[in-house]
């Protein structure tokens, strides 16, 4: 198996930057499925799919050359630490010249990060750094495919995240669940409940992808309200389109894509009310 890239577009390393930080936050540990055309972050809990970001070869890279198992199987699965891969990109955002990213074995198989920084000489600097990997077998690929997503009960728009994340932001200190309501006309209210107060905040006119034709006049679900804090920071890349998808009281799915070269599907198991 063999695996090099190389970035040099400044808005490329900032965008892959913020990614992988944003991933970090999330979780402790990633799985990086690589393919000829695309690179995506997977975060499972339990082998049940949280995050799966899916980044456009074309989009990030100049160089871009893997070869996977074999010729039908294509595809290099990497388990990492998000923190290290975290530290080693921090450079990238407003220093780096440019990145070379290779899959190299240095007694045990690593990501290698090849950084060229500016220099007051003419000669540029390098850093180096190697993010320890585990190279998933084949036998356990299965676990690590995208996600089926289900036709849900209702699918929109959501508000700016900005604004969204303003609002749970104060949320999140009253309660540990966050409640979702969505209906037909285009309305979505998060609310939260305590035994001293509820606050709710009500979006109207949201543009309606599809609904289901359940009897239920409102689609709701409760979720982890720091789970769905932790999303909204996923603004940072100022996605071109943000969806809010319910399966009603079992599955809020927040669907986010940036103008064909990133997509990010992040889901949260509804909460027993």
């Amino acid at each position: 198996m063999r695996f090099k890239c190389r970035m040099i577009d400044m808005a490329a390393m900032r965008d892959f930057t913020n990614i992988v930080n944003t991933v970090s936050r999330m979780s402790k540990m990633c799985v990086i499925r690589l393919t000829p055309d695309v690179l995506c972050f997977n975060i499972g809990d339990d082998r049940v799919p949280v995050v799966w970001a899916e980044l456009s070869q074309s989009r990030f890279f100049n160089e871009y050359a893997m070869g996977g198992a074999s010729d039908d199987q294509n595809e290099i699965y990497l388990e990492s630490d998000t923190i290290m891969l975290a530290r080693s990109v921090a450079s990238l955002k407003q220093t780096a010249k440019s990145v070379k990213i290779k899959l190299t074995n240095k007694q045990q198989p690593c990501l290698t990060f090849e950084i060229e920084l500016p220099s007051l000489s003419l000669d540029s600097r390098q850093c180096v750094h190697d993010v320890p990997v585990r190279v998933i077998p084949r036998r356990e690929w299965c676990e690590y495919q995208a996600p089926n997503v289900p036709e849900f009960d209702i699918s929109m728009d959501m508000p700016q995240l900005k604004h969204v994340r303003s609002m749970v932001e104060r949320m999140k200190n009253m309660s540990p669940h966050l409640i979702l309501e969505a209906d037909r006309s285009g309305k979505l209210v998060l609310k939260v409940d305590n035994d001293s107060a509820s606050i709710a905040t009500h979006f109207r006119n949201l543009n309606v992808w599809n609904s289901s034709d359940i009897e239920e006049e409102e689609i709701t679900a409760s979720v982890d309200i720091k789970k769905f804090h932790t999303f909204l920071s996923w603004d940072i890349i100022h996605p071109d389109s943000v969806k809010c998808n319910i399966l009603h009281e079992r599955t809020v799915n927040l669907h986010l894509s940036s103008e064909g070269y990133l997509t990010i599907h992040y889901f949260m198991p509804a909460i027993a009310s």
